[in-house]
């Protein structure tokens, strides 16, 4: 009977001293959290808008930078 409790304690304790991850690929079947995957889905789409609004700002400079560089070959085209 003793030999049955130690192998089981351990068990039982190597299992709720385990950390819980978001992902699904490191997690394996009792290491995974739906929380933890719904916090971090909710993060990387964050970064993904952050990402995307940083995208078209920097679009948005370059369209002002191209035309302004055309509009200053224009003067200078015009000088010469």
């Amino acid at each position: 009977m003793h030999r049955l409790i130690f192998p089981a304690l351990a068990a039982t304790l190597m299992l709720t001293s385990c950390e819980t991850t978001g992902d699904p690929s490191q997690g394996g079947l009792f290491g995974w959290s739906s929380n933890k995957a719904d916090q971090r889905s909710a993060a990387l789409n964050q970064h993904l808008q952050d990402v995307n609004a940083d995208t078209a700002y920097q679009k948005g400079r370059s369209a002002a930078l191209e035309q302004k560089k055309a509009q200053k070959q224009s003067e200078l085209n015009a000088v010469q």
